[in-house]
């Protein structure tokens, strides 16, 4: 049963905005205009699959497109070139079976075939213990922090490579 990545498309539009939204306490909402725009836009825009089944999703953004984050902003001020992990999300039901790690595996290659650090966020408040264990046994490091929304939302910002 290994992970298969492929490239998304509009097909796979209803399966994406439901694992996102199932998600959505640790990310962004979504909807079918913004991830057309990721589709369209991010470097990288790929579905896991297990068994044929779309299980998982990731957008990777360059530098120097016109995107309305606080985070991607952040970044932007701070390195010219970059591979910025904006969001990654995973169908509880395939959680713990090696999705995460396959996809890491290939964005973590693709940046490091193209010499850029990869950046992302990762929630501490609201907390996301699971993600930040996750990453720092990735090897990412903290880079800064961003308060959102008067403090309720606080990212950790890391990086690696």
């Amino acid at each position: 049963m290994a992970v298969t990545l492929r490239p998304l498309s509009a097909d796979d539009a209803p399966v994406v905005l439901a694992i996102n939204e199932a998600s959505v306490h640790h990310l962004a909402p979504l909807d079918e205009d913004e991830l057309r725009w990721f589709v369209d836009a991010a470097a990288l825009a790929l579905g896991a699959e297990l068994d044929g089944e779309l299980v998982g999703f990731v957008f990777v953004l360059e530098p120097g497109l016109a995107y309305p984050s606080r985070n991607y902003a952040w970044f932007s001020e701070r390195y010219e070139r970059f591979a910025y992990l904006d969001r990654v999300a995973i169908d509880e039901r395939a959680r713990r079976r090696g999705v995460g790690s396959a996809i890491y595996d290939a964005v973590e290659a693709d940046a490091a075939e193209r010499g850029v650090p990869l950046l992302l966020e990762v929630n501490v408040q609201p907390p996301n213990d699971a993600s930040l264990a996750f990453h720092e046994a990735r090897g990412f490091r903290e880079v800064g922090t961003l308060a959102h929304d008067g403090g309720a939302k606080v990212v950790r910002l890391l990086a690696k490579g």
